[in-house]
């Protein structure tokens, strides 16, 4: 296997040959290890086991042998009494085999009755060996009745990759032959020995490594682990051709507790590798197949037993989400737009060694060294089409949620990323027609897991917006990062995040695993082949012109922050030094003893809290203003929402705010209060990074819109410009145009636009008014509009910009789905989890009086309220109309609240910002309001339309 990078590696705690002798244990650590085990291989053994370890102090050996490694040793006497350790045997003949599988071999299992995989598997050649979970005392009873001449500890799925020969059929076992999920260790052995026999058809990298775990009790220097990337393809080693081949990329399990993709992910690789893949085998001369195992840490270790004081009893433990230095590692990559000042975006350009704003002192490569590994190996790659990162999720009324990533997509970009989507349904359909196929397991697994009876989804697959499947939104995924443009630091990827139900941190489960990995395959060969095909979408207009009115009003520039000094009159040349920001944060834990609070003071910029509730699946946890109101609000008990683990406050409240918590258990809750003597922080003096320059402008979706047209024109015009006319041929009556989109105010005092514009509807021609154009609809004089007065139109701010209450019989609706709600992402925009994402409505009385049909509501609010017992209760007001068409003789006005507002430049934003990021619904939703046809080939195939031409 090469190396992107080379590490010191220590010694590997699973090789017999690398065993640490009683004198270098005692070198480590004599007083707490003595003659037992040396610390490094101690934590790697707690890691692997998942089982509450005593401490090295207080082993006293039950179970010795010649034939024992020392780990296995150890691993046997140092967990509880009813712990079944993980251990590989061989035997001196086939007797003493037999005699071993009388006593624990399972010929009945069965993977229709059994839960977890069987006690034991056998195998005769080439050495007469078993596999199998044993307490300590029933090694004891086997060492007694068998000839056993060794005995190793071998976590993993395959029995005997332990030993000598040890992949007679795979390398990764079929789910249904496995015993665990697929080690971290046994990958990398397998991983180089699949490019040992297949050189030709795979490349294999350590890329770089994990921070690794900390032993808090010893102060141990962490044991890193390393990141994988493995790609397949024909020729693999050509430089050359593998540059210039389109790529698919599959993360895998990027949390460490979501092992679904591990599962249907390595299978995969394995067979493409030995040309047995046959949906992808065929494709391999034209594109490459790449995955990548992203965090070591959360796969390899379990954090409580780094954590000496949690240790005891029988309790199991999880997988961890995060890597050893941060909660969660799909927080922590460079996107454009809004950055949390809490997470750690790992931009390896100029990154510094040392964050500004920790109170530890730590770097970037202290905490993310993982991701900033990721993307500085990727930047190496060209033409990467498809991105996909596989998660898993707990219940769901579907199946698999494909959720649309954050990242700015145009007209192509969004097909493609849809056309992925549906064929992925069909292929989930010619797999099972329904979940009723499966529901014996997964009603298995629902008992087995999460304590539900019953549990059987709705239906297959669904897919939408992050926010639509989920109920949340982020900042910092990897997928944001992979979809934004190359020239922002991305890879101009379509990215896909598939959360698939049933996850299991704890046991590995054949009888689900082997749904979840098979439907996760099929995903990935969807993927591959839609990678090699030659896709295209295009707009049908019927020959309709459409003129848009572009404005300065909507740009953003990186020149007007207060500290760069870009160009002459940028506000940081020459004006003094720039005004200064700095982070106060905060730990402690939140229980039934009280909350974790936060000062926010006159100065205060923004609050984030953050809370780690891993594995705590009761109480709710509440962000708590000054006012002693509810203002967010996580249910950790509902195992239908995979709960996010922040909150996010732009432009808090003076006073204290708390974080509650009314379980049991307890959480541990940072705050992070930014302060700033400007309304726009410095990321230089926080991050550490300074600010990329940008210029944004929301119309360029029209631009970029341009291209893909069958017929008809977009232009763009200036307010001057229709003041002038040029929407109409002189004063013919005749029309230049068929369409005029208008998404901002600017002009609304000037009579002569006005004009212009309720001459153009007058003359038959279609108006779209976005965003605070809405405004419009206040001064024109045409048709009915008298019954809409300025105090109709509200301009507000929302948390997500979502369409509510639809009417999908509604021609602006035509094609949308049910899932889908949010009409843009506003990260990449610079919005955040809070409510500062812009809508404009427009009363809904004086709407339909002005004779408008309502499609869906934007706006409203959603509070908390103290009843007379002292009880919480949730208010909600609706909305008013967010999209809506209102008639005018033949011509049409259609509105639609919010969905390309101007980028929100008051957040952190070092890496810049995007243009727009609608959502495949808000693309539509855009497409309808001006009457187009949207239509999508693969292969030269007309495949599918959205809209229809009016």
């Amino acid at each position: 296997m090469s190396n992107d990078q080379h590490y010191h590696e220590e010694a590997d705690p699973h090789d017999p040959t690398n065993r640490y002798t009683a004198e270098e244990a005692a070198e480590l650590d004599e007083n707490a290890f003595g003659d037992s085990i040396g610390r490094r291989t101690f934590l790697s053994i707690a890691a692997a086991t998942g089982a509450a370890l005593a401490l090295p102090s207080t082993v006293s050996a039950e179970v010795t042998d010649d034939a024992l490694t020392d780990i296995a040793e150890y691993v046997v006497n140092a967990t509880p009494d009813d712990y079944e350790a993980t251990l590989v045997l061989e035997f001196a003949d086939r007797d003493a085999l037999e005699t071993f599988a009388d006593a624990y071999a399972e010929p009945n299992w069965n993977i229709e009755e059994d839960s977890l995989p069987p006690k034991a598997e056998t195998r005769e050649s080439p050495t007469p060996a078993a596999h199998a979970y044993l307490t300590a005392e029933e090694l004891d009873q086997a060492l007694d009745i068998s000839d056993v001449e060794f005995v190793d500890f071998s976590p993993g799925a395959n029995p005997f990759w332990r030993l000598d020969n040890p992949y007679g059929d795979r390398v990764f076992p079929e789910v249904k032959d496995a015993r665990d999920f697929v080690s971290h260790s046994e990958l990398g052995q397998g991983l180089q020995y699949l490019e040992d026999e297949y050189p030709d058809r795979i490349r294999a990298h350590s890329i770089g490594q994990g921070p690794g775990w900390e032993n808090l009790r010893t102060g141990e220097d962490p044991d890193r682990k390393d990141i994988y990337v493995a790609a397949v393809t024909a020729d693999a080693q050509d430089e050359e051709s593998f540059q210039e081949k389109d790529k698919a990329v599959f993360s895998l399990s990027i949390h460490g507790d979501e092992p679904a993709g591990r599962v249907g992910g390595t299978r995969l690789l394995e067979d493409a590798v030995r040309g047995e893949a046959d949906a992808i085998k065929d494709l391999l001369d034209d594109i490459v197949v790449v995955f990548l195992y992203v965090n070591p840490d959360g796969w390899v270790v379990r954090k409580p037993q780094y954590e000496f004081e949690s240790w005891g009893g029988t309790e199991r433990f999880r997988y961890h989400r995060g890597n050893a230095a941060i909660g969660d590692t799909n927080r922590q990559y460079p996107t454009m737009g809004w950055v949390n000042p809490g997470y750690w975006p790992a931009e390896p350009e100029d990154t510094p060694e040392v964050r500004p704003d920790d109170p530890e002192g730590r770097g970037y490569e202290d905490v993310v060294p993982d991701a900033l590994s990721v993307v500085e190996h990727f930047r190496g790659y060209d033409n990467v089409e498809y991105l996909c990162d596989y998660h898993g999720m707990d219940l769901s009324d579907a199946m698999t949620l494909n959720l649309e990533t954050n990242a700015p997509f145009d007209h192509d970009g969004t097909h493609n990323l849809d056309e992925v989507n549906r064929r992925i349904v069909d292929a989930l359909d010619d797999q099972w027609g329904s979940p009723e196929r499966i529901a014996e397991d997964t009603m298995r697994a629902g008992e087995d897991i999460h304590g539900v009876e019953g549990y059987v989804p709705d239906r297959l697959i669904d897919y939408g917006s992050i926010y639509d499947c989920l109920g949340y939104q982020i900042t910092g995924g990897l997928l944001g990062w992979a979809g934004q443009p190359e020239e922002f630091g991305g890879l101009g990827a379509i990215t896909v995040a598939p959360e698939m139900i049933l996850r299991d941190a704890y046991d590995f489960k054949p009888y689900i695993e082997r749904h979840l990995g098979l439907a996760y395959r099929l995903s990935m060969e969807e993927f591959s082949q839609l990678t090699a095909a030659d896709t295209d979408a295009t707009i049908a207009t019927g020959d309709q012109d459409t003129a848009y009115v572009a404005s300065d009003v909507l740009t953003r520039s990186s020149a007007n922050l207060p500290f760069t000094d870009e160009g002459d009159d940028g506000p940081g040349n020459g004006q003094g030094p720039p005004p200064h920001a700095s982070v106060r944060r905060s730990r402690g834990r939140s229980d039934h003893s009280g909350g974790v609070s936060a000062e926010s003071g006159g100065s205060t910029h923004s609050l984030a809290a953050e809370f780690h509730a891993e594995g705590i699946n009761e109480g709710v946890i509440q962000l708590v203003n000054p006012g002693g109101q509810v203002v967010r609000e996580v249910d950790l008990a509902d195992p239908t929402t995979d709960s996010h683990s922040a909150f996010y406050i732009p432009d808090p409240d003076d006073g204290k705010w708390i974080v509650e918590y009314d379980g049991d258990a307890g959480v541990d809750v940072e705050t992070i209060l930014l302060e700033s003597e400007d309304e726009y922080p410095n990321p230089e003096e926080t991050l550490g990074y300074s600010q990329r320059e940008y210029e944004v402008n929301p119309m360029r979706f029209f631009e970029d819109l341009r291209p893909n047209l069958e017929d008809g024109e977009i232009d763009d015009m200036s307010v001057h410009h229709v003041s002038v006319g040029r929407l109409l041929r002189g004063r013919s009556g005749k029309r230049h145009y068929d369409n005029l989109v208008i998404a901002h105010n600017d002009g609304i005092d000037n009579s002569e636009y006005v004009s212009e514009i309720e001459r153009f509807v007058e003359a038959g021609g279609d108006l779209v008014l976005t965003d605070t154009g809405l405004n419009l609809l206040a001064v024109l004089d045409v048709g009915d509009m008298a019954a809409i007065s300025a105090d109709d139109i509200k301009e507000t701010s929302v948390d997500i910009g979502n369409l509510n209450n639809r009417d999908f019989d509604h021609p602006l609706l035509t094609d949308i789905r049910e899932i889908q709600q949010e009409v843009w992402k506003g990260s990449q925009l610079g919005y955040t989890t809070g409510d500062d994402s812009p809508v404009t409505t427009v009363d809904t009385d004086a709407f339909e009086a002005a004779g408008g049909t309502v499609g869906g509501t934007m706006g409203g609010e959603t509070y908390w309220e103290q009843d007379e017992d002292g009880n919480w209760e949730q208010i909600s007001v609706p909305g008013e109309v967010g999209v809506g068409t209102l008639t005018v003789g033949d011509s049409e006005i259609n509105v639609l609240g919010s969905v390309l507002p101007p980028a929100n430049q008051r957040e952190l934003h070092p890496f810049g910002m995007a243009d727009y990021a609608v959502s495949f619904m808000g693309h539509t939703l855009v497409c309808n309001a001006l009457g187009f046809e949207q239509r999508r080939y693969v292969n030269g195939e007309l495949v599918g339309t959205w809209g229809e031409i009016r």
